[in-house]
């Protein structure tokens, strides 16, 4: 459930914010502008994995086993909620712009400028999307309930926008400014 709903997402943020120029030197070939040097999100220590209270040995580092041109990804699973980091050159102001955007909301994190979001694909509301620039890429962290919690009937333990916050309050200091 998790992975799917993941691939629907992130298929929707790639095709919104990935931008294509026409590769001159070969004739008809598009060439995606990729950025030198994203944060690799993998890179984050253990012991801050471990607080926030994912499994770091769950390390997931592409996108259901497929690496995403642009972007970096890495996530982690919990009993009940994964967290997955992404970074990409997209811009703040794009991921606003995108139409299956909700709920776009300022929060304090620190000296950064962060904004949660919600997805209009997501009816459940089990996702939250938290995004902020760094000097490495634009910083996307997202929170979202495994399958299982979803069909509770007595919802959800955390609201999943509160999940994110503490996580990137935690991840942050490891993240590049």
């Amino acid at each position: 459930m998790r992975a799917a709903l993941n691939a629907v997402l992130l298929a929707t943020l790639v095709v919104t914010v990935a931008g294509c120029s026409l590769d001159t030197e070969i004739r008809g070939h598009a060439t995606k502008t990729v950025p030198a040097a994203l944060f690799d999100p993998c890179t984050l220590p253990d012991d801050a994995l471990h607080s926030i209270g994912v499994d770091p040995e769950t390390e997931s580092p592409d996108f259901m086993g497929v690496q995403s041109e642009g972007w970096e990804v890495c996530g982690w699973e919990a009993d009940w909620f994964y967290i997955t980091v992404f970074v990409t050159d997209a811009t703040v102001e794009e991921f606003r712009a995108r139409p299956r955007t909700t709920d776009f909301r300022s929060v304090d994190l620190g000296n950064r400028e962060a904004s949660t979001f919600r997805s209009t694909a997501d009816s459940q509301r089990g996702l939250c999307d938290l995004v902020y620039a760094s000097s490495r890429g634009t910083v996307l962290i997202r929170a979202g309930a495994q399958g299982t919690e979803l069909m509770r009937g007595d919802g959800m333990r955390e609201d999943p926008c509160a999940l994110v916050l503490r996580a990137a309050t935690t991840l942050d200091p490891y993240i590049p400014e």
